[in-house]
């Protein structure tokens, strides 16, 4: 049976320490995107895991940060979670970043952060979206704690 918390703070709180477990282990994000501590807990925890990060990420330092740390290597993880979650208009803009990036979507930190570097029109769409994407919006975190309660996450 799987455990249920609280609230969606001491939710992420566990998300951040399987994280941290999996770093700790010498695991590359790059490598192994979910840990298979959340992976088990199927669809439903590995999409509040991938937007738990991505909000740790676009909370300290943006969508920039997001996309230049090894946390980038979920973005499309990510857009699928906040399309469940109904965040329709954060997804499209994250699928466009996504999207200026190519196929296949670079794993790779190194090859993110080139890639924005060198392509002044993708610099444009991150730093639009750093406008758009509001992960403290009451909206964001709703969707979040709804997405939760009704996977049976929360109490």
């Amino acid at each position: 049976m799987m455990t249920t918390y609280n609230n969606l703070n001491s939710l992420d709180d566990w998300l951040l320490r399987q994280a941290i477990d999996q770093a700790e282990q010498g695991i590359s994000i790059e490598d192994q995107p979910i840990p298979r501590t959340v992976a088990v807990l199927g669809q439903p925890g590995v999409y509040l895991y991938a937007t738990s990060i991505f909000d740790g990420d676009v909370g300290n330092g943006g969508v920039q940060q997001f996309f230049d740390n090894s946390s980038g290597a979920l973005a499309p993880t990510v857009r699928d979670a906040l399309q469940d979650m109904l965040l329709p208009s954060y997804a499209r803009i994250l699928g466009g970043i996504i999207d200026a990036f190519g196929a296949p979507f670079p794993v790779s930190k190194l090859d993110r952060s080139d890639r924005i570097d060198s392509d002044p029109s993708l610099q444009i769409i991150v730093d639009q979206a750093d406008e758009a994407i509001d992960v403290w919006s009451r909206e964001y975190i709703v969707a979040r704690e709804r997405y939760a309660a009704k996977h049976n996450f929360l109490q």
